[in-house]
């Protein structure tokens, strides 16, 4: 038995598990039956039986304490043949081990002493041109712009 298998394998597994089903006990699998028999986990059959419902390859026969799975049009789930697999979550995790390291990188960058010393000396160098101003700011007043434009026209 393999360790994993494809969407496309996974639901043929599924429809065979349904086809199955219904020969040897002459009813419809609930969804809970069809995971035993198939020995596939009740979420991925929910999930597969979402999948297979929506492209029209199954219909849920929905009851007051379960739901029962025939098949409607089994060629429908040849378009899963051709669609690629959901990523695999080790893919998401390394990529936000990446995305994390970056982030620490930047940080220790920032908070590193040569960062930390060059902008320090920056402030002091800010504060020292200030005081050699004599602690004045020059600073343009909206004031003198009106005043320049009424006197120039």
């Amino acid at each position: 038995m393999k360790a994993s298998y494809t969407l496309y394998e996974e639901t043929q597994i599924l429809m065979a598990g349904v086809r199955l089903f219904k020969h040897l006990e002459n009813r419809l699998p609930s969804l809970k039956e069809l995971a035993e028999f198939t020995r596939f986990s009740v979420e991925s059959v929910h999930h597969l039986a979402n999948r297979l419902e929506k492209i029209g390859a199954l219909e849920r026969i929905r009851g007051a304490f379960d739901d029962r799975i025939c098949l409607k049009d089994p060629l429908q789930a040849e378009a899963l043949r051709e669609a690629s697999d959901s990523p695999d979550i080790g893919d998401d995790v390394k990529q936000w081990k990446e995305e994390r390291e970056s982030r620490l990188k930047e940080v220790e960058e920032k908070f590193s002493g040569d960062a930390a010393r060059q902008e320090k000396q920056a402030q002091f160098a800010e504060i020292e041109q200030k005081l050699q101003k004599g602690g004045k700011e020059e600073r343009k007043s909206p004031l003198d712009d009106l005043f320049n434009k009424d006197l120039k026209s």
